[in-house]
């Protein structure tokens, strides 16, 4: 993500909700609040976000969506991010934590930063996947979080050796960008829409959703 600039954005905050999807058709995995990173299970998007989902959810049918993230607070957010660069501390630990960090804001927003609003604080960021009528997850060529090259979203466009996956991919990706949310390039289970990095990618001038502070 730290090769998309797009603080630069505008932002003229519409006052959209934020809604409670366990009121919503969707089936719900928090996976923040499993491992231990939220405080609460429940899980919100802002209302247009949530409706257009229940519309593509509808014509992707007997296929379903599994979400697995909403909006999240900066908190929440600096939860995952410092989890994250554990994570690669241990596994890079000839790296300096400059080097560390760079890779670690490839995957996860550096909350730090007072000029950037990480997509999900702003209720207009959504981690999902889908599932058969049965409830079951299809095999979308890596799990939820990851962070390596195999979840680009056009990975197995361009390395061919699973078709059924790369297909799967193409389902999701269509559905969802033609309902106007923005594909992430580094997560194949991540999509915008009204946030500042979904104005830059659609060429807006403006973004429709800011921060939203501590939410529950």
């Amino acid at each position: 993500m730290t090769a998309v600039e797009f603080e630069h954005i505008e932002i003229r905050e519409n006052g959209d909700p934020l809604v409670d999807l366990r009121t919503y058709p969707f089936e719900l995995y928090p996976s923040y609040f499993s491992r231990g990173l939220a405080p609460t299970s429940a899980m919100y998007l802002r209302r247009t976000v949530a409706d257009r989902l229940v519309h593509v959810q509808r014509s992707l049918a007997p296929l379903s969506f599994t979400i697995w993230d909403g909006y999240r607070s900066r908190a929440v957010q600096k939860n995952i991010y410092e989890d994250f660069l554990d994570t690669l501390r241990i596994k890079h630990p000839d790296q300096d934590e400059e080097e560390l960090r760079k890779r670690a804001e490839i995957f996860v927003t550096d909350p730090r930063s007072s000029r950037r609003i990480p997509p999900h604080t702003t209720g207009g960021a959504v981690d999902l996947t889908l599932v058969d009528e049965h409830g079951r997850a299809l095999d979308m060529g890596t799990p939820f979080d990851h962070f390596g090259p195999e979840s680009a979203a056009l990975y197995f466009e361009d390395n061919t050796e699973n078709t059924a996956v790369r297909d799967r991919r193409r389902i999701l990706r269509d559905a969802m960008v033609g309902a106007g949310f923005r594909c992430d390039a580094d997560e194949w289970w991540h999509f915008d829409y009204g946030n500042q990095i979904w104005a830059v990618h659609y060429k807006r001038p403006v973004a429709l959703y800011g921060e939203i502070d501590d939410y529950s």
